[in-house]
């Protein structure tokens, strides 16, 4: 465990490019233009690098990640809000953490650790070397880091209880620390870790290493070593020696290492793996999955014994003469021809046997025999087999199964593969191949080479016939229960097919097929579908396709085609890349859609639509045309210069090219999109979507609940265009230089100008309102405005409104309503005025003024950044990190940053949320709510009836209420957050050893130190119990709880 390097200082204090600051005699020199101060400087609100002299300094870090540098002396050192690193270095320091999960590493001397808030690390190295350092975790989930490897005995070490002062070798007094990192002696050392997530090396030695409760990962090291996982699901590694692991309750990895080693499961769903060497695994109780080796190679591998206990495990021994067996549950076994004859025993269960690289003959006993396999392998009560010829394998296998439900793959050859009753997936591959499937409902696939035998049987069985390689014609079709294909290949009992044509010119019919999928490729082929939902896929070639009933999708590539969708709500998509070969689609009855060249918009090949009956929908995507295009929808309507004639369709979705286009939809819901060019965009009736695009546009939405957008989302132009929104409730979006009239309705307009330098002020309203010059708008309900670079000043109306203020130093009003104001770059007055508004701050550069008005106000902070928010509502000279800068008023509600944040109230009932990091909340007077998030949080709601509220997403890391009254205070409960009944109440135990009993949730309440446990399951095995929070009431630990405290909701 190496801790941060010590840095080189620099010689040179004034040279204005140096990356930080030179190392004076005595205390301070200070680089111009950089981020880093030496000894009594203060951090910054960047990355900062500190670094202190020989002397006594005093250095503390700033909003961001800084790196601090004590060197020689007795420094004080502080780190900010951030993940920081301190070292003291030589010296008896005094290192705060402060807030973030910080590396924290004293160096030589007797140095005074509080780590802070934050899940810290705090590495003290040998503790032999130590001088008796104190070290206080604080809050959160604390490691401290230890190494005994220059010790001459053995280790006796176990891990103390958090929560009282504890004296450990080398005199370091250790407090609030959660978890351990130990590294052992060469001895036989015994290391106990405790409730939580530790780390235990045992080194050399015959160890003993007792993970205890909490996910620990135990390496064993040299030595013949004895691994306990204990509670939760824990990693355990042998490494060299005869190892004995055990994992405990929990869901544990197991890996035995080099040497005979004896791994156990226990409860839970293990992974174990022998590695090298004779290895014993056995998976007692879950779903456990065993593997005897994994190294593949004769040198290393052992004669394992492997049993997966109760549970569907899985079971491979890996090379070597294993001998496995399944035990109660379903389990699988896995065998590779070649790597060793086993002995193999499925037990209870319905027990699948997978065989890689399996060959010539096999017929499958009955499961109470005893089975041969080609390399010698013997197996017993297996019910169910999976067999792989291997790739590349191009002999004849002959393989029959049982009654279970297999899976057979044999790749090349000319094979003859036969199941039983069950539903079984069988892949003969390329060759000459017999299939017989038995009953039950099958799925068969044989590849290229022609001339098979299907015998589906009684069941619905779906088969697959692959023929890509195929340059000639082919014919199949069905005669009663036979279907036939011309290369000599036939299937008996078949309901469903997918046929995969080659080159040539095909012709597929479904006959009585309950559905089929037909591939051409290339060609002229003739796909006929039947009664069922078809996929036809034509591909190149002049195609002829019909579908037929039921709800078919056709698709073509090429060529000039010919379609017929037939009956059912069917899906046509045409893609034509090159040339003008004319294609002629009849959708039939139903509610059809048909695409023409959606993906890449080209201007190739000629189409005449007819929608038939139904209500029918055509997309044409001409979007790289030049030439200027016209269609007004009617019973029959062409797209002028666009080549395509639409008959008795119902509804639209256009998008032309760079022209001036003029495009007129129905009464259903259109989408027009214009491209370039100066073009007409009309909707008429239904709820219309119109993109005008670049150019000088008209769009009319009509009747109907439109959007209307004068550009792209990714475009700006200052064309001057004109939207007209008719009746419903629309909405307009405009660029600089645009109009538009919303018309009737409760409709919304969104002026963007995040494009424009020069600012605007205008209040909004429900008249003409001139944004500038050139831009204006009427008739407008609701206003969403995207401010420019400039200085804007706007006010907005009665309903709920967004204005986002970009560059500049604007002045946003939110009106009336439940609005939403951003603030942007530059020195910004945010005013939510009346309503339940909610005010962001995304840019922590400027001085900002935030007014929440009437109502209950949320401020919020921009996750983006790295800088955390120290808040204070009551003192706003105290603001800093993204505060920094912010005036506040008149807010109810606070949402922190993802940091690690310090937010702090009023006298006034008040609801602060944290975030996912390490946060302090003090709700002040009033009845606060204060809701920590992800991470250990410390909480003070001050006076009044206050609530804290938990979620799932903050299990295991501990919050801590320091001011917690009973009668008067609630610990909130999300029930479904905690997998609890919609309805009763939870157990509590409360103890100063308390134990979870029975199968329900329960809350465990430790009475000598306050901590508040809960488990899932009532057992502490399933489930491990989850640390929720730490009870507190000024300087003495809440001593009892009760289900009164409590509000589940």
């Amino acid at each position: 465990m190496r801790g941060p390097r010590r840095p080189e200082p620099s010689t040179n204090c004034s040279d204005p490019e140096a990356a930080w600051l030179c190392r004076a005699e005595r205390r301070s020199c200070v680089h111009q233009g950089g981020n880093e101060a030496m000894a009594t400087n203060p951090g910054t609100d960047q990355q900062d690098f500190i670094l202190g002299t020989d002397a006594v300094d005093t250095l503390s870090g700033g909003f961001s990640t800084d790196q601090i540098f004590g060197l020689a002396g007795n420094d004080i050192l502080s780190g900010g809000f951030q993940n920081d690193t301190i070292n003291g270095d030589v010296g008896n320091d005094a290192i705060s953490g402060g807030s973030g999960s910080d590396n924290i590493q004293g160096g030589a001397g007797a140095d005074s650790i509080n780590a802070g808030t934050g899940d810290d690390m705090v590495m003290a190295f040998e503790p032999a070397d130590s001088d008796g350092d104190v070290v206080d975790g604080g809050l959160g989930f604390d490691t401290l880091a230890l190494s005994f490897t220059d010790q001459t005995t053995a280790l006796t070490f176990a891990a103390p209880d958090p929560i009282a002062q504890s004296n450990l070798a080398g005199g370091i007094k250790v407090t609030n620390v959660e978890q351990f990192m130990i590294v052992g002696t060469d001895f036989a050392d015994t290391i106990t870790g405790g409730r939580w997530n530790d780390f235990l090396n045992g080194g050399d030695g015959n160890d003993t290493l007792n993970g205890g409760i909490g996910r620990d990962m135990l390496d064993g090291a040299d030595g013949d070593d004895t691994l306990n996982g204990g509670n939760g699901s824990d990693i355990l590694s042998g490494d060299i020696g005869a190892d004995t692991i055990r994992g405990g309750y929990g869901n544990d990895m197991g890996d035995g290492g080099v040497g005979d080693d004896k791994l156990f499961g226990e409860a839970g769903n293990d992974h174990l793996t022998g590695a090298n060497g004779a290895d014993a695994l056995s998976g007692g109780d879950g779903d456990d999955t065993l593997y005897g080796d994994v190294a593949f190679n004769l040198i290393h591998s052992g004669n394992d014994t492997l049993d997966g206990g109760s549970g569907n495990d899985f079971l491979n021994g890996g090379l070597g003469l294993d001998t496995i067996t399944g035990g109660d549950g379903n389990d699988r076994v896995g065998v590779t021809i070649g790597h060793g004859r086993d002995t193999i025993n499925g037990g209870a269960g319905t027990d699948i046997l997978e065989v890689q690289n399996l060959s010539g003959t096999f017929t499958a006993k009955a499961s109470n025999l005893s089975n041969t396999l080609s390399d010698g392998t013997t197996f017993i009560n297996m019910e169910a087999y999976s067999f792989d010829s291997g790739m590349g394998s191009s002999t004849v296998d002959n393989w029959t199964t049982g009654d279970g439900n297999d899976t057979m793959r044999s790749h090349d050859g000319n094979d003859t593969l036969s199941s039983g009753k069950g539903n079984d997936s069988i892949d003969s591959g390329n060759g000459v191949d017999i299939v017989n499937s038995g009953d039950g409902n099958d799925t068969i696939t044989v590849g290229n080479g022609g001339k098979d035998t299907i015998r589906a049987g009684a069941g619905t069985d779906t088969v697959t016939i692959v023929r890509r390689d195929a340059t000639t014609n082919l014919t199949f079709s069905i005669s009663g229960v036979t279907g036939t294909l011309n290369d000599g290949t036939s299937v008996t009992d078949a309901e469903h097919y997918a046929i995969h044509a080659g080159s040539g010119s095909d012709t597929l019919t479904a006959g009585a097929a309950l559905s089929v999928k037909f591939y051409g490729a290339n060609g002229n082929d003739r796909l006929t579908g039947g009664k069922g939902s078809d996929w036809l896929d034509g591909g190149a070639g002049n195609d002829t396709l019909k579908g037929g009933d039921g709800n078919d999708r056709i698709i073509d590539d090429g060529g000039a085609n010919t379609i017929d969708a037939g009956t059912g709500n069917d899906l046509v998509e045409l893609e034509i890349a090159s040339g003008t070969a004319a294609n002629s689609i009849l959708l039939g009855t139903g509610n059809d859609t048909v695409t023409i060249n959606a993906f890449r918009g080209l201007t190739a090949g000629k189409f005449t639509v007819d929608g038939g009956t139904g209500t029918d929908t055509a997309a044409v995507n001409r979007s790289m045309g030049t030439a200027n295009m016209s269609f007004v929808l009617s019973p029959s309507a062409v797209l002028t210069n666009g080549d395509v004639t639409l008959r008795n369709v119902e509804a639209v979705q256009i998008w032309t090219g760079s022209g001036t286009d003029s495009l007129t939809g129905s009464a259903l819901s259109d989408l027009f999109h214009g491209g370039g060019g100066n073009d007409t965009l009309k909707g008429l009736a239904g709820n219309d979507r119109l993109y005008g695009g670049a150019g000088a546009d008209r769009l009319e939405g009509g009747d109907g609940n439109d959007t209307l957008q004068a550009t792209y989302s990714t475009q700006f132009d200052t064309q001057a265009d004109k939207l007209y929104g008719g009746a419903g409730n629309d909405s307009l979006r405009i660029n600089q230089g645009d109009f538009a009239d919303a018309g009737t309705g409760t409709d919304r307009v969104y002026v963007d100008l995040a494009n424009q330098a020069t600012g605007v002020s205008f209040v909004f309203s429900n008249g003409t309102v001139t944004v500038n010059a050139a831009t204006k708008f009427t008739g407008a309900e609701s206003l969403e405005f995207y401010g420019t670079s400039g200085n804007d000043s706007v006010t907005a109306g009665a309903l709920n409104d967004v204005l986002k203020g970009n560059g500049g130093n604007d002045t946003l009003r939110g009106g009336a309503g439940n609005d939403r104001l951003e603030d942007g770059a530059g020195n910004d007055k945010l005013y939510g005025d009346a309503g339940n508004d909610t005010l962001i701050r995304t840019n922590e550069i400027g001085t900002d003024s935030f007014d929440g008005g009437a109502g209950t106000d949320t401020l919020k902070f921009s996750f983006d950044s790295s800088m955390s928010v120290k808040l204070d509502l009551a003192n706003n000279a105290n603001n800093g990190g993204m505060a920094k800068g912010l005036t506040v008023t008149g807010i109810e509600v606070v949402y922190g940053s993802s940091q690690d944040d310090d937010i702090r109230g009023t006298s006034a009932n008040e609801k602060f949320f944290g975030g996912g990091a390490d946060d302090f909340l003090f709700g002040g007077a009033g009845d606060d709510v204060l809701e920590g998030g992800a991470a250990g949080d410390l909480l003070q709601g001050g006076t009044g009836k206050d609530q804290f509220v938990f979620h799932s997403d903050g299990f295991g890391t501990g919050d801590q209420i320091v001011d917690f009254t009973r009668g008067q205070d609630k610990l909130v409960v999300d029930r479904s957050d905690f997998g609890m009944a919609a309805t009763g109440n939870p157990g509590l135990v409360v103890g100063a050893n308390p134990t979870a009993s029975g199968t329900g949730p329960q809350f465990l309440f430790e009475s000598d130190n306050g901590r508040l446990w809960y488990d899932r399951d009532g057992t502490g095995n399933n489930y491990d119990a989850e640390l929720i929070v730490t009870l507190a009431n000024g300087s003495t630990h809440v001593s009892t709880l009760a289900i009164s405290d409590f509000l589940f909701v």
